[in-house]
């Protein structure tokens, strides 16, 4: 589902990244690495969010060749908006349509909707803490990633409304949300699953203390109940999937990412 090898993003159907042939109602929802995941639609429509900077903070690459109807960006950070705010040259080509901004938007199967958050203090504050969560509608499901976002604000919880699956900064060392606020969080939103993201991968860090500052997802994971640990990079969800309750599911990352020694 991803490889590396050309020189950028394209939307354009490539023979080695062909669409997924799903059956109506599913959605796929596969994870790159940290905190970039590509949705999959059964009609064939593929958003992607938060695509990484290579080798900027994170030690690994981008893996190329990863086609996509659309970008969405939380905020512009390295490892969330391709190094475009710090003057890199992006991982996608220009006919690709980015999308940065709160508001309501149509992407194939996806109806999006962008909702003003705030960066996690203390970070973002060269760009004045901006930070796009984005919710997603698609095949009668409700995902929303938060990006870097902060606490959630009473407006944010309003606008965010049901959520199924929640994709959310999680990590051992609290990088970016203190396990409080996390706990805050998952009671106030009550997905159905939470997918942890934007943590270390020790298989492509180079040093224990590198990424600075970020941790591993593990030992937040100790003692928790139902967490499902995939054995791949991504999954097949539907609205009958769902049970009651929260399922916490941990994904691999892409096999293609690779790290350069």
């Amino acid at each position: 589902m991803c490889r590396l090898g050309s020189e950028s993003i394209t939307t354009a159907d490539v023979p080695s990244d062909a669409r997924l042939h799903l059956k109506p109602g599913e959605v796929a929802i596969e994870s790159i690495a940290h905190a970039c995941f590509r949705i999959h639609s059964a009609g064939g429509s593929r958003i992607l969010i938060d695509p990484y900077a290579s080798r900027v903070w994170l030690g690994y690459d981008f893996p190329e060749e990863l086609a996509t109807d659309a970008i969405l960006i939380t905020h512009p950070h390295y490892d969330h908006d391709g190094g475009e705010f710090i003057g890199r040259k992006v991982p996608w080509t220009p006919e690709v349509r980015v999308l940065r901004d709160p508001g309501n938007y149509t992407v194939g199967d996806f109806h999006i909707t962008g909702i003003r958050g705030k960066h996690a203090d203390p970070w973002g504050q060269e760009f004045g803490q901006k930070n796009t969560i984005w919710r997603v509608e698609v095949s009668g499901l409700w995902i929303a990633h938060l990006g870097d976002n902060g606490p959630l604000a009473e407006s944010n919880v309003r606008e965010l409304g049901r959520v199924d699956i929640l994709m959310m900064p999680i990590d051992a060392r609290e990088h970016i949300l203190k396990r409080y606020e996390v706990q805050a969080i998952r009671r106030t939103a009550r997905p159905r699953v939470l997918i942890p993201m934007h943590y270390r991968h020790p298989d492509l860090e180079s040093s224990e203390d590198s990424p600075h500052g970020l941790g591993p997802i593990d030992p937040w994971l100790a003692g928790k109940k139902s967490v499902t640990r995939l054995k791949s990079h991504y999954a097949l969800f539907t609205t009958g999937s769902l049970k009651s309750g929260e399922r916490i599911v941990v994904f691999k990352h892409c096999p293609k990412v690779r790290v350069k020694r």
